[in-house]
């Protein structure tokens, strides 16, 4: 009878055994799904500024400015399909605005412009979302084309990439406040408004919207240099450093700083002169600093310093406290490196004598009289 019970005891806990290491192999096999999908859905969102550092590799002429776009809404959904399907939209777009136009020989420029603004904001709905300017959906080109409404310089893209499909190529003007197009055809100093329905405005007209844009009284005199006019390159890195700022902006003011993050590494690769670049590195510097990355954000903002002392290129923009807020983040940033540094050396030893103490209490030979 002993040997039958203890027979059916190693068997139970044999069974026991395998039973512990069924559960723990589900465990490891939830744990590894679970990094899989982490790392899957890293590799997703990274993919969308891989492929975005890419575009920007090219020549300016060369870059695809509406692809470049998508590539940059990727950050908030990183599926690269709809990155197609926005460019397979603006061509079926296109070519129906193409059906309504009269033959590109007679074709006048003025009334081409018309039509699209017609046809845009009055026939496909598109507005400008004046109520919810601030949303990130405004700033991607995925959910422009499918919400129907977006900011001045996504919506002026949109406009862009149709007017250039019929015939009509354009350019940005990067105005104070307020971004609009122009057509690149000679003697037609006209710029297109694409927030309000696409009006078509005289520099005069703009001058006047900028006046009470700014609270201007009638007597104050509000002058744009007309300079533009005379420049017809698209700068894309231009275009999509205003649009990246947008964005930026936006993350920062929602303390979303990991998405603003994001839009730092993008801006990277498009910033179209030296003084850009240095102050996305100070502006990727805050955002670690306030996710509390301290140690990237004193290597970031201390580079940031450096660069601008060996260059010559920051004076404060004219706040004398500045460089004073960004020396005291790596001062604060530097206490907390130490800290955190002295944290864990005490909780190694900790560690270590926590496996010493088990160590003896597992040791036969210990007396515990």
């Amino acid at each position: 009878d002993e040997e039958e019970e203890e027979e059916e005891s190693r068997g139970a806990a044999d069974e026991t055994e395998e039973l512990d290491a069924a559960n723990d192999d589900d465990e490891n096999a939830e744990v590894i799904a679970e990094l899989d999908d982490l790392f899957a859905a890293l590799a997703a969102q990274r993919r969308g500024e891989s492929l975005f550092r890419q575009e920007m590799s090219k020549p300016d002429e060369e870059i695809d400015l509406a692809r470049a776009a998508g590539y940059v809404a990727m950050h908030r959904r990183p599926d690269e399909s709809r990155v197609t399907d926005a460019i397979e939209e603006l061509d079926a777009l296109a070519a129906d605005l193409e059906a309504t136009l009269p033959p590109l020989e007679r074709r006048f420029p003025l009334r081409t412009l018309k039509a699209i603004s017609r046809y845009m904001f009055t026939e496909l709905g598109f507005v400008g979302n004046a109520e919810d300017f601030y949303d990130p959906r405004n700033s991607c080109l995925d959910e422009v084309l499918a919400r129907r409404t977006g900011i001045p310089i996504t919506l002026s893209l949109v406009y862009m990439e149709l007017a250039r499909r019929v015939g009509v190529p354009m350019v940005g003007v990067n105005l104070p406040a307020h971004f609009m197009i122009r057509p690149v055809v000679e003697d037609m100093e006209v710029l297109v408004d694409c927030f309000n329905d696409g009006e078509l405005k005289f520099v005069e007209d703009v001058e006047d919207m900028l006046k009470k844009f700014y609270t201007m009284g009638e007597a104050d005199k509000l002058t744009i240099d007309r300079s533009f006019f005379t420049d017809n390159s698209m700068k894309p890195r231009a275009f999509l450093t205003r649009m990246l700022t947008n964005l930026k902006q936006i993350y920062f003011n929602n303390d979303e700083f990991a998405a603003a993050l994001q839009i730092v590494a993008y801006q990277a690769h498009c910033a179209p002169d030296e003084k850009v670049a240095l102050f996305n590195r100070r502006d990727g510097g805050i955002c670690l600093f306030l996710m509390q990355r301290h140690a990237e954000a004193v290597e970031e903002l201390s580079g940031f310093l450096a660069e601008c002392d060996a260059k010559g290129m920051w004076d404060g923009d004219g706040n004398p406290t500045a460089r004073a807020q960004i020396e005291q983040m790596i001062e604060h940033a530097k206490a907390q490196v130490a800290r955190e540094s002295v944290k864990r050396s005490v909780e190694d030893a900790l560690g270590e004598s926590e496996d010493a103490d088990d160590a003896c209490g597992d040791d036969p030979r210990r007396d515990d009289r």
